[in-house]
């Protein structure tokens, strides 16, 4: 079912059909019912619960018990490094970023995405953050907040359509997550990997993304060993004075994880 989802967006990719990744989802979920692996529901509508219950059911005191500071400092690593990886992953698929791998007013998204994850937990969803998904928008032509802006209205859409979205199953969304995944790779071809000081920290990268299953303690471990593997090297020169400063706080990230 999988494969089938793979090879249909394969084939609509190669031939610039607009939404072949939906195309492909939809296809394998159509052909995942006589599997049963696609589960019809009782019901196509259902109205949303009401948020009452767990509406401002927040803490803020009781997270500022120094006892927690670790598990925020955590939480904030995280998210900060997700939010720099997708930033910049989405932003080269678009084209947003300059001569040096930089975005212009990297400060918007990261705007966004802070009031996004504080003001999740208010609603009583978890922190909402950017998700690396977000590139196949941008593959598919979006590149400005119009794009998000018709994303969300979707989204505020499908809420009456849950039971619809709820009867996708993995195996259907896997062949997105795998071309997304392979397009990502495809930025690969612009780092030196014939110079190991710059290639080994990108390869730790990935193997820590793989290994901890999350975007952002692979960026803050390729950044730590990037720090290690240049000063080792006797190349220290080239680590910025940035890099230097962060170094601190990404071994206390990984410390913390550790221990809890």
């Amino acid at each position: 079912m999988a494969l089938c989802g793979l090879f249909t967006a394969i084939a609509l990719q190669a031939r610039k059909v607009p939404g072949a990744i939906l195309w492909a989802i939809l296809c394998a979920t159509l052909v995942g019912i006589p599997f049963g692996v696609t589960h019809l529901p009782t019901s196509f509508i259902d109205v949303p619960h009401s948020l009452t219950p767990v509406l401002g059911q927040v803490d803020l005191l009781g997270a500022l018990n120094i006892a927690f500071l670790p598990f925020l400092f955590v939480f904030f690593a995280s998210e900060f490094f997700s939010t720099m990886g997708t930033t910049l992953a989405v932003g080269g698929e678009a084209g947003l970023l300059d001569e040096e791998g930089n975005m212009p007013q990297i400060n918007r998204p990261f705007m966004v995405d802070s009031i996004a994850a504080a003001l999740g937990p208010w609603v009583g969803i978890p922190a909402a953050t950017a998700l690396i998904e977000s590139s196949a928008a941008a593959e598919a032509g979006g590149k400005t907040g119009l794009t998000a802006l018709s994303a969300a209205v979707m989204f505020l859409l499908m809420l009456l359509f849950t039971p619809v979205a709820l009867m996708i199953p993995k195996e259907a969304t896997a062949p997105a997550l795998i071309l997304i995944g392979l397009n990502m790779f495809s930025g690969l071809r612009k780092v030196d990997l014939a110079n190991f000081t710059d290639g080994l920290p990108v390869l730790m990268m990935v193997m820590i993304t793989l290994i901890a299953n999350s975007f952002g303690t692979g960026i803050a471990g390729g950044l730590l060993f990037y720090i290690v593997i240049k000063a080792i090297a006797g190349k220290w020169r080239e680590i910025p004075i940035g890099l230097w400063v962060l170094a601190v706080p990404l071994v206390y990230y990984f410390a913390t994880l550790v221990r809890h």
